[in-house]
């Protein structure tokens, strides 16, 4: 049986979701970063929940619009920054980013991290994920700082940040939050006639 590509979402976003079910914090699900063709945005939609989803790509905006109309669902997304989000402190009971903070560099980073932090409510639960050095395409392109390099991504260059295991850990430094859950993924994914190595570092963290 071939089951369609658009029922199917990575598996850190059901690690995600047990601590959502684990937790008794109420409040709308911030996804940073909502666009493209398949939108993870549609899972917790699908699943009963409050979610407001920003996009810094006008082109990944209509692309997910697209697949909502496609699906009949309703994707409440607008363009957005995650670097200086347009919501009030405190309103969201959660917030992810799934593979997209790593397309600024450090200092843009700090930023989104710290602006995802500050719309949280004490209590609420944030994933994000960061690439790892230990994915294969990691000090490819053209360095703008260390850890940072542009990257030819179809006809266009786009920028992919890379951190070790401990420089991660210090965007959440000097906030007032938990680290509840750090994983490190490596992944060996066959492309074309040959296989990639990619490694990410995911992150559940609390909000104190």
């Amino acid at each position: 049986m071939k089951i369609a590509k658009e029922l199917l979402y990575p598996a850190p976003f059901y690690n995600f979701l047990s601590y959502i079910s684990d937790s008794d914090i109420n409040g709308p699900i911030l996804d940073c970063g909502s666009g493209g063709p398949y939108p993870k945005q549609a899972l917790f939609i699908q699943l009963g929940f409050d979610t407001i989803g920003i996009e810094y790509s006008e082109e990944r905006l209509e692309m997910a619009q697209d697949y909502a109309k496609q699906h009949k669902l309703e994707l409440p997304m607008q363009l957005g920054d995650m670097r200086l989000i347009s919501f009030e402190s405190n309103y969201f009971g959660y917030v992810y980013s799934w593979n997209t903070i790593f397309h600024m560099n450090k200092i843009d980073i700090k930023k989104a991290v710290d602006e995802m932090i500050r719309v949280l409510k004490p209590g609420g639960l944030c994933f994000v994920n960061f690439l790892s050095v230990d994915s294969e395409f990691s000090g490819e392109g053209e360095e703008q700082n260390p850890g940072e390099f542009l990257q030819i991504e179809g006809d266009e260059k786009i920028i992919h940040t890379f951190f070790t295991d401990e420089e991660s850990d210090g965007f959440f430094r000097n906030l007032e939050i938990e680290i509840l859950h750090k994983e490190k993924r490596i992944l060996h994914k066959k492309l074309e006639d040959r296989v990639m190595k990619d490694s990410y570092i995911d992150y559940i963290v609390q909000k104190k």
